[in-house]
């Protein structure tokens, strides 16, 4: 959706597409653990290449070569027979053992019967009105998907390019771990979800020894596009920036840290208990260097864990031990907040120190003025706050579509509370976002499909480990932490396959059809009520007129100094006549270095119908129509053979964006 250079875009998307791509048709568990390995090294190779960030960072790259490897490993195995026995043979041993590595996959249900059938469609159906609320119904009058000038600084590509930041690697990521599971050669989800925590945590490893290099030698070592982490003093390894470091890092290392103390308790091995104290010691060194939510979420996240640990090995008694538990679950505020009121005295320049400060700060106002406390908390995030309360009020039922926030932040026309930042964010947290972007009814989708695979899955205490990060933030926003929470929702750290009272549903006659009957009928009634808004765009050049109180002129890029020309890209165009008949007759020029076979002009009355057809004629530097308009014309749509790129001068166009000749 962002216009980027080609030398930019495609050396680091066909190495992530390579990196996704040729593990999976090698075999899938070595597809598996490099996908997951590149999720959390790749995401911003463009800018460590030293390229300015472009279209693949989001992973496109990495997600599409790794699902096209899925497709293409199972088809492939499909066609060679792999439901047969295969015999080695000496002049197929290459083949034979790539077949041992893939065995077969068995799905014992219709794709559609899959719960991820209803979760992709959805993603579908929001990216189909994302696609029209921005791009406006130029594709149903057949012009093609054109450009147009969302704001008078914005394009409308450029609008979907915001939303597409969080839908992208959202979409993205279901039907990675769909394709995933679909191939699966037994229903059983232990393997696939070991193999890609491994991944997981090989991408942990490395991620931690270069934010060890930050954290001792520079931040700047391999900090390229983290915005302002490194001014902030921040480590971010080669995740997406100090926020995704901040909640990803300690999720992480409990997993980690879940996983030896584990071991530990079955086996008794020392070796893994002295790893996870140290591994303990270490990160929380890290945490040193990263923002406050990572001290959220690892001192509350551990003080459970370790309360949970203490009393399983110390009491015996299970009515005890919960009483325990129950206890020092409300004394851990209590010591949190001593532990702040301590840390405030320090003379450090910590994260933790200023977070301390800042509670300081708000604690004696929290109760007569809560919004006043949030903001020496956070001045940005209680900014943000404001915006998303009133564009929640403005469309409540079915939201502003999804992504749409930063689009608002933008928004020039909009009346309402402005930012001290300049930073283009998402709301304060993922929750507050789901009922912004797609309102009170579209949330009630998005987690029914949510409530559903923790259902199926039996994976409702795995979910508990999101709770604390998505409320620092809308984690789905980078494809890093998007990749990580829906690891951890739709499939679960620890692969527990399939609840009891899931399947004792699933094989009755009626729960499989119910279930799709609601996964289908949802989004498209969510789809039905929102397409509502998009009957007064318009179309063509008259699309967001009444908005913007002039018409389009499907520019792609908006007049500059100290020229001054609009820049247009692309094979069709269409443009409102100017009414005055001065203006509507002479002389055309499409200043270019492009070629193409043929470039015409049709005029159109005002029912779209053409009425009248000439050719450009070719010169020197672009091509150049002369004439006048005839009678009854009321729009001019131009048309290219190849991809054209021109310019037109701003005078070319009158003040309500008509053209004139």
């Amino acid at each position: 959706m962002e216009p980027v250079p080609a030398q930019s875009f495609y050396p680091s998307f066909f190495l992530q597409f390579a990196f996704g791509f040729f593990p999976q048709i090698y075999q899938r568990k070595w597809g598996r653990i490099f996908t997951a390995l590149g999720v959390f090294t790749f995401l911003r190779l463009p800018y460590l290449s030293g390229q300015p960030m472009v279209g693949s960072y989001q992973l496109v790259g990495l997600f599409f070569g790794a699902i096209l490897g899925i497709w293409s490993r199972e088809v492939i195995l499909v066609l060679l027979g792999r439901n047969e026995t295969s015999l080695p043979k000496q002049s197929e041993q290459i083949l034979t053992d790539w077949m041992i590595r893939n065995p077969t996959g068995k799905s014992i249900q219709p794709i559609w019967y899959s719960t991820y059938f209803g979760f992709v469609l959805f993603l579908f159906i929001l990216t189909v009105l994302c696609f029209f609320q921005y791009q406006g119904l130029g594709l149903v009058t057949g012009l093609g998907i054109q450009e147009y000038l969302y704001f008078p600084s914005l394009s409308s590509r450029e609008a979907m390019g915001l939303s597409c930041k969080i839908l992208v690697p959202t979409s993205f990521v279901i039907l990675y771990l769909f394709s995933e599971e679909r191939s699966m050669p037994t229903p059983s989800k232990d393997s696939l979800s070991e193999q890609i925590r491994f991944g997981i945590f090989l991408g942990l490893g490395i991620n931690l020894l270069v934010m060890t290099i930050q954290s001792l030698w520079s931040l700047d070592f391999f900090s390229e596009g983290t915005l302002e982490s490194v001014r902030a003093g921040r480590s971010t390894g080669l995740l997406q920036d100090s926020g995704s470091a901040s909640w990803i890092l300690p999720v992480l290392s409990l997993l980690w840290i879940t996983k030896l103390i584990t071991n530990w308790r079955k086996s008794k091995e020392r070796f893994s208990l002295v790893l996870a104290i140290f591994s303990f010691l270490f990160v929380t060194w890290l945490g040193l260097k990263q923002g406050k939510a990572f001290w959220v979420v690892w001192t509350i996240s551990n003080a459970i864990g370790i309360i949970h640990i203490t009393t399983d090995l110390w009491i015996i008694s299970i009515t005890k031990k919960r009483i325990t538990r129950v206890v020092l679950y409300l004394l851990i505020p209590v010591l949190g907040f001593l532990t702040l009121y301590g840390l405030s005295f320090l003379q450090k320049d910590w994260g933790l120190v200023e977070l301390s400060r800042r509670t300081m700060t708000a604690f004696p106002v929290w109760k007569s003025d809560p919004y006043l406390a949030l903001k020496r908390m956070d001045l940005v995030r209680a900014e943000l706050l404001t915006i998303c309360m009133e564009g929640i009020k403005n469309n409540l039922w079915l939201g502003n579509g999804i992504g749409s926030f930063p689009l608002a932040m933008l928004d020039p026309f909009r009346i309402g509370s402005k930012t001290s930042s300049e930073l283009i964010d998402f709301p304060p947290n993922s929750y507050l976002w789901l009922v912004h972007d797609l309102g009170i009814f579209g949330a009630v989708v998005f987690l029914f499909y949510i409530g559903v695979f923790l259902w199926e899955r039996g994976l409702w205490k795995q979910a508990s480990l999101l709770l604390i990060p998505l409320f620092f933030g809308v984690q789905f926003q980078n494809s890093d932490g998007a990749f990580l929470c829906f690891y951890l929702i739709l499939l679960g750290e620890k692969g527990t396959g399939y609840s009891q009272s899931f399947d004792k549903f699933r094989k009755t006659i009626w729960f499989s059809p119910l279930l799709l009957i609601l996964s289908v009928g949802l989004p498209l009634n969510y789809a039905l009520f929102y397409s509502q808004r998009f009957w007064d765009f318009g179309i063509g050049s008259e699309y967001r007129k009444t908005q913007l109180k002039e018409y389009q002129t499907a520019v792609t890029l908006p007049p500059r100094p100290p020229n001054y020309e609009y820049e247009f890209h692309g094979k069709v165009w269409e443009w409102k006549l100017s009414e005055f008949g001065s203006a509507r007759s002479g002389r055309i020029f499409l200043e270019t270095t492009n070629k193409s076979p043929v470039v015409e002009l049709l005029f159109l009355n005002s029912d779209r119908t053409t009425i009248k057809q000439e050719l450009f004629s070719e010169v020197g530097q672009g091509y150049v129509w002369s004439g006048e308009c005839p009678k009854g014309a009321t729009y001019i749509r131009l048309k290219s053979r190849s991809k054209l790129e021109f310019r037109l001068p701003r005078s070319g166009f009158d003040g309500n964006n008509r053209i004139q000749f």
